[in-house]
């Protein structure tokens, strides 16, 4: 074929099937867009904590220690440490902060401080010179607190037992960046005022912390792999300043880690979009590929022409897609808040994010492609003075080119969930269920028009309904596949829905029923009944007290644990990883709560001794079941239990809940504080009580929920915001597949219209029968959609997630009504273009 006519060829297909052209080009432009951009973004994040790390930690590495570090630990890391290395020892806690009167409080996050650190970056405060010259008397309070407490430079505040002056206010100091979910605003002392407060407790929630700075000659990474095991059986966990913030970055990498797989699932639904308009678009085609062939046209050079087809409107889309991803990740940090400008951020686009983007833009769609496009072999000259090869919704029949088609694009979809995910289980469990997808709604279709076979026959439709249920049920047409597409579709959009509601009834900001609001920890065994005699004076709800002691696990079964089999990289070490190496605070009681549930063995009765319960979960990773024996280390001393059930456990219910729980015994003799939890509906009551407490008990710390919650509100509220925006990508790439699948069987409709016209049917009749065909697509595949979706819920909630389902049934009614009047509208203006036809044409469409 000449080169002029192959571009002739192209420039006709291209244009004059603009609908074809577009819906390839949408979908491909929503998927690359929404994968690209997250995907970006979130190497950018990435790569500014670790230009940064060192600013933000202040030091090279940190050691820390739940308890105070002793004089074994300090001379260990004295001799370990590389020669011209600098220290500095600091201690954080938790704490109350009031004016003097006594009349304002609030809680602070303690920093007692070396005036040395940090050895990166600096200390900002107003006066500048305030931090390096902060004498023992004295406190920098975060600006927040300044405004809260009501204060001015030289004014006192009391901080446990001691009366200290503000010097100046906290604007910037090493940590801030990045540290969002930070529980509370910042006060920094010296650290030998630490001690005269009074706060700092054997037994009490303290991190004790040594900074460090290398010489220039050192790699502190390869350091830390090399002393890990050592530092860590003196109870020194290393943290390299990569991980600083850990838990602020492992909520940041789960967070994108969700975003980008809920974009994945969005350019899945744009996959399939690809599939049936390229599909459709074939079976168009045959006539003209039959009347090529005639022609004398080659089946490589038609194979070509398809191919160029197709290979043009994926550049072009994934062109318009890398933009749309620049665009997206321009916009997300005002939108998430997770990361300040200040830390770096450099947009645009990596390596791997332009690699992505060619595979999952060019090479997918031509993976799609390659079987439906091969098959076009099949197709007979012949069908060319036929003419019916047009005319017939078809079926392209299956192939190992199919075969191998679907097995790379499950590569390509595991590749990238692995990547994404940073774990091979997740990538290869996410893609199995994504692209098993289809196969499953097909299975619920069938259910469904089986059901639907049988009221039939039991006369309970109408003639006109029968007419239209006989079209769904039949095994072949193009209306199954719409169904099949649009009902999977639905199911990732409801399915992100729910778990949507269901995190957010977790955070509290569904709360259902009420909850405690207040917690008061540190509490003294000097302190408990003086306190519990305060407590009355108010209108309390819900009062639970639990005593606390620290621990961590020494043996199960008699085998000692190994300190240094703890994780190195401070960023996995989670509940599953750390559950033995962990520090834990163990409480005991007789009654069970009921909000718990003994899943296994028996739980104790009073006369009961040092028999243990742990919660179901933690006990797998724990490798610990019913009968095993657990020893504790409870400050130098060995307390050890056999396990005699387990329990599951509503985490958000608020009370004092614990993973290891012991029966009374020999528990009760340890060094203990404990904590209460309470409900207080009114403000007013909640801070009448917290005045009394800070007045009474300055060393006791009170969380006010409510106050707690709203400050996380505005985390969840960006987190809500990021997950709408992928929704909405989602929702998009929805519609893209409700336009592709009515596209792909209109001419199915288009046919049986023609013949309904022929024989007689009037157009009252007509409009009635394709609507009533629009709603029962529109009703089929949203219920397989949400079918589908409460049973996976209910599977995850149950079994990986420890959510309470919660159904947000407006937002499920507004999807309902959304895609019913979105396919209603698609089908009426099929049917005002059919009305438009012209008889000759009309009577063409029935040979």
């Amino acid at each position: 074929m000449k080169a002029s006519l192959f571009r002739f060829y192209l420039k006709r297909e291209l244009f004059s099937r603009f609908r074809y052209s577009l819906l390839i080009v949408v979908s491909i432009t929503l998927g690359v867009g929404s994968v690209i951009g997250i995907h970006s973004y979130k190497d950018n994040t990435a790569n500014a904590i670790k230009r940064e790390a060192k600013t933000i930690m202040g030091a090279d590495i940190a050691l820390q220690s739940p308890q105070e570090i002793t004089k074994t630990a300090e001379k260990l890391v004295e001799s370990t440490l590389p020669k011209g290395s600098e220290t500095s020892a600091s201690i954080q806690f938790l704490s109350m902060i009031s004016n003097e009167s006594g009349e304002e409080n609030s809680l602070s996050f303690i920093k007692a401080v070396e005036t040395n650190y940090p050895f990166y970056g600096e200390m900002k405060t107003e006066p500048e010179s305030a931090y390096r010259n902060l004498k023992p008397n004295q406190v920098l309070l975060d600006k927040s607190l300044v405004e809260n407490l009501k204060l001015k430079l030289g004014d006192r505040v009391r901080l446990g037992d001691s009366l200290l002056v503000l010097a100046g206010v906290v604007v910037k100091e090493p940590g801030a960046v990045g540290s969002f979910v930070g529980s509370a605003p910042g006060s920094i002392i010296r650290r030998d005022t630490a001690a005269k407060t009074g706060l700092v407790q054997r037994g009490s929630r303290i991190r004790y912390t040594i900074y460090a700075k290398f010489p220039d000659s050192i790699d502190s990474l390869d350091w830390k792999d090399k002393e890990f095991e050592t530092l860590i059986k003196e109870d020194l966990t290393i943290y390299h300043n990569t991980e600083v913030n850990s838990g602020s970055q492992q909520f940041i990498k789960n967070t994108f880690d969700y975003m980008a797989l809920l974009a994945l699932a969005g350019f899945f639904l744009g996959a399939i979009s690809v599939y049936t308009a390229v599909r459709t678009r074939l079976l168009e085609k045959r006539n003209e590929i039959a009347i090529l062939m005639c022609l004398g046209a080659k089946p490589n050079v038609i194979l070509l022409l398809v191919f160029a087809e197709i290979l043009i409107l994926s550049i072009f889309g994934t062109t318009l897609g890398l933009a749309l991803g620049y665009g997206i990740q321009s916009i997300l940090p005002d939108i998430s808040g997770l990361m300040a400008v200040e830390a770096g951020i450099v947009f645009g686009f990596s390596f791997s994010s332009v690699l992505w983007s060619l595979v999952l833009g060019v090479v997918l769609p031509l993976l799609i492609s390659i079987p439906l496009v091969l098959e076009t072999r099949s197709v007979k000259p012949l069908a060319a003075l036929k003419e019916v090869e047009s005319q017939t919704s078809g079926n392209l029949s299956t192939s190992k080119w199919q075969f191998v088609s679907f097995l790379l694009i499950y590569l390509l979809f595991t590749s990238l969930a692995v990547l994404e995910t940073e774990s091979i289980f997740k990538g290869i469990l996410f893609t199995l269920v994504l692209l098993t997808l289809p196969v499953l709604v097909y299975g619920l279709y069938i259910l469904l028009g089986l059901f639907i076979t049988k009221i039939s026959k039991l006369g309970w439709l109408s003639k006109e309904w029968s007419l239209v249920t006989k079209k769904v049920t039949r095994k072949s047409g193009a209306l199954r596949l719409s169904i099949i597409g649009l009902g999977s579709a639905l199911f990732i959009l409801t399915l992100s829905l729910i778990l949507q509601e269901s995190l957010l009834e977790l955070s509290g900001a569904r709360e259902i029923e009420r909850r405690p609001n207040m917690f008061l920890l540190d509490i003294r065994e000097t302190q408990k009944n003086d306190l519990l005699t305060a407590i009355k004076a108010f209108p309390v709800e819900k009062q639970y007290l639990a005593p606390v002691i620290g621990a961590r696990l020494s043996k199960v079964n008699g085998e000692p644990i190994k300190k240094e089999d703890t994780i190195k990289n401070a960023m996995d070490r989670n509940w599953r990883a750390t559950a033995r190496t962990r520090e834990y605070f163990l409480s005991y009681r007789d009654e069970i709560y009921d909000t718990e549930e003994v899943t296994k063995g028996n739980w104790w009765d009073e006369s009961g001794r040092n028999e243990i319960s742990v919660e179901r979960d933690f006990a797998g990773y724990l490798q610990a079941g019913v009968g095993d024996e657990l020893t504790f280390n409870v400050q130098g001393r060995e307390v050890s239990g056999k396990i005699t059930n387990l329990r599951s456990v509503n985490w958000a219910d608020m009370k004092p809940n614990f993973v290891v729980l012991f029966s009374k015994g020999i528990l009760e003799k340890a060094p203990r504080f404990y904590i209460v939890s309470l409900l207080i509906d009114t403000n007013e009551d909640r801070y009448q009580l917290q005045k009394v407490i800070v007045n009474q008990f300055p060393n006791i710390t009170v969380i006010d929920t409510e106050k707690t919650i709203q400050a996380f509100m505005g985390i969840l509220e960006k987190v809500t915001q990021m997950m709408a925006l992928m929704t909405a990508f989602i929702l998009a790439a929805s519609f893209v597949l409700v336009f592709t699948t009515l596209y792909a069987s209109q001419a199915e409709r288009k046919r049986e219209f023609a013949l309904l016209r022929v024989i007689g049917a009037n157009s009252r009749f007509m409009v009635k029968h394709f609507l009533r065909e629009a709603l029962l697509v529109s009703v089929i595949s949203f219920l397989l959609g949400l079918i589908y979706s409460v049973v996976s819920n209910e599977v995850l909630n149950r079994s990986v997630l420890e959510l309470r389902s919660v159904y947000p049934y407006g937002q499920l009614t507004l999807v309902f009504v959304g895609i019913c009047f979105v396919t209603v509208s698609l089908y009426a203006l099929g049917l005002f273009s059919f009305f438009r036809m012209p008889t000759k044409t009309v009577l063409k469409e029935i040979k």
